[in-house]
């Protein structure tokens, strides 16, 4: 999201409705959003067309919110296996370190014999 000093005021239709946003956005990410929730509410409403109107907003809502559960989720996962990778990669280090000395015992014991 990009930051601005300014609140911009922006007409936006979503779900057919007309509203106005105001923040420190631009038109561009707010038109974004717009897209993407039309997409869902679409989406539902070619599943059940004879929905009603407050049913399809909600069932937008708890769809997007079970959207963001999973990517919450999963960035979740993403930063204990980043943790334990960290960790893994470590001991790799330390292996390695310990390997090139040992290596290099033994060839001096092979110069010397």
């Amino acid at each position: 999201m990009e930051k601005y000093e300014e609140v911009n005021k922006l007409k936006v239709r979503i779900l057919d409705e007309d509203l106005v946003v105001k923040g420190k956005v631009s038109e561009e990410y707010v038109n974004q959003l717009a897209e993407y929730i039309n997409n869902i509410g679409q989406e539902i409403q070619e599943t059940y067309p004879r929905l009603p109107r407050r049913s399809l907003l909600g069932l937008t809502m708890v769809n997007l919110a079970d959207r963001l559960f999973k990517v919450k989720e999963e960035l979740k996962n993403i930063k204990k296996e980043n943790k334990e990778l960290k960790k893994l990669k470590n001991k790799l280090i330390k292996d390695n370190k310990s390997l090139k000395r040992a290596n290099r015992e033994l060839n001096n014991l092979l110069e010397e014999a």
